[in-house]
């Protein structure tokens, strides 16, 4: 049952989930009878509906029992589940890395490779620490040791010096790395350093499954057994709209869409994927791709550059000295590095993706990816001195965007797929530079031709 008058925070400005602040109070939260599974007797439960500050809604629960003074709590995630999944890999090796905040959802697995430690999905999210997670299976096998130690002796000594290992993580001795895999998109780790690249956190996004997405029931187990459906080759082979052109033809014209059928990363329904080739004036072609689920309306966007990888790396410098140069149009690649020194930004390559927008525009989207990936920088929770780095370095973004600030922005691409407007073309920009170098073995590497440089040599 439900508590009465309990109902009356939430809708007094008809928000549901309102932020943590503005439930300082508490009256908003929602208290329910429920029966506790220590003592069997009725305890309340408090449900809280609230905001993390630029990351996404939960559903924060508290138990608490009268009778036998047990206490539970419980963190799920209250909006939709992302469109992606996410892979977490966070170093750690300082004492503030072990105080790092973690949010993890209910289909969250966590690894820490250096102990052999897997934990699996658990029924419920939780809000924790680095050293929090280490705590918890410390706990849970310091209690069932106890028990173990009478059946079977040799078993309990190797739980022991498993445990004597969790304890020499804690105390920093050695760097290791906690790996967080959450198909549903809805886990994170604190980030400490705003508008930068932590070099102690690598962040991957990647398309679900089809198991991951039976495992968050968005749709039924595959069948091994079951053949592939009849449009399967047709996604292989693609598909063309004929009222704009056809591929019947080994190579596709400009001006013609290429439709493929693929399932949707969201629900897995049969969707469209749309493609077209665009010519970059005074650059190169690129591929533009778009996808739409009629079904859950999920979209994506996507540019990649076409053609091959070019023989020399591409630096270009452009020096922004009006609101004009904010209308220039962009091309990243998901190999090019962005960087802004006057607000010390730097960009790692692969963040953001491969994006076709403007140099405001790109500005908008590092604010957003910032906010995005660093739910704990703002909310109620982080340090103060965290606080107001992250709000001086949004302020920085800010002036950035108003045109009356000069600044210089680094477009750093080894595979020479990215691009900045020359406004002046095909005469040279006065405010910009292109350079041209070779690249070294590891950038070869990295973009995978290594191997087949050494191959024609």
């Amino acid at each position: 049952m439900i508590a009465d008058g309990n109902m009356e925070g939430e809708n007094q400005e008809g928000v549901i989930f309102p932020t943590l602040r503005e439930n300082a109070d508490g009256s908003s939260a929602t208290e329910v009878e429920s029966l506790c599974m220590n003592c069997h007797k009725n305890g309340v439960t408090k449900i809280l509906l609230t905001k993390i500050p630029f990351f996404k809604e939960v559903v924060i629960m508290a138990f608490e029992c009268d009778h036998c003074g047990y206490r539970s709590s419980d963190v799920q995630p209250g909006g939709q589940i992302a469109q992606l999944g996410v892979e977490i890999l966070c170093k750690v090796s300082t004492e503030s890395d072990l105080q790092r905040s973690v949010l993890l959802s209910d289909s969250a697995v966590i690894k820490i490779p250096s102990v052999e430690l897997e934990i699996p999905s658990s029924k419920r999210g939780r809000l924790t620490t680095v050293e929090g997670i280490i705590n918890e299976v410390m706990d849970n096998l310091s209690e069932t040791n106890e028990e173990l130690r009478k059946a079977d002796p040799e078993g309990a000594t190797r739980v022991a010096a498993f445990l004597a290992k969790l304890a020499m993580l804690k105390s920093c001795t050695e760097e290791f790395d906690v790996e967080i895999r959450d198909p549903s998109g809805n886990s994170a780790i604190e980030g400490l350093e705003p508008g930068k690249q932590d070099p102690k956190i690598r962040r991957k996004e990647f398309k679900r499954s089809a198991v991951d997405n039976a495992a968050l029931g968005l749709q039924q187990p595959p069948d091994d057994d079951e053949e592939q459906p009849a449009d399967a080759e047709e996604h292989d082979e693609g598909t063309t709209d004929g009222e704009k052109g056809t591929a019947e033809d080994n190579e596709v014209g400009e001006e013609e869409i290429m439709i493929l059928r693929e399932t949707c990363p969201s629900c897995g329904a049969p969707g469209e994927s749309r493609m077209k080739i665009q010519v970059i004036p005074f650059f190169k072609e690129v591929i533009l791709m778009a996808f739409a689920c009629d079904k859950c309306g999920y979209r994506s966007n996507e540019v990649k550059p076409g053609g091959q990888i070019a023989d020399k790396g591409r630096k270009t410098i452009l020096h922004v000295t009006n609101k004009e140069d904010l209308s220039r149009d962009i091309l990243k690649s998901d190999t090019a590095i962005i960087d802004i020194p006057e607000i010390e930004l730097m960009l790692e390559a692969g963040t953001l993706g491969s994006v076709f927008t403007t140099i405001e525009g790109m500005i908008l989207k590092v604010k957003e990816s910032i906010q995005q990936t660093n739910p704990f920088a703002l909310g109620d929770s982080a340090a103060t001195d965290s606080k107001s780095k992250f709000r001086s370095f949004f302020q920085s973004l800010d002036k950035l965007l108003t045109g009356d600030e000069r600044f210089t922005v680094i477009l750093d691409d080894p595979a020479g797929n990215s691009f900045i407007q020359n406004l002046y073309a095909p005469d040279p920009d006065p405010e910009m530079e292109i350079q041209e170098y070779e690249r070294d073995e590891e950038q070869d590497e990295e973009l995978g031709i290594k191997d087949l440089k050494l191959s024609e040599a």
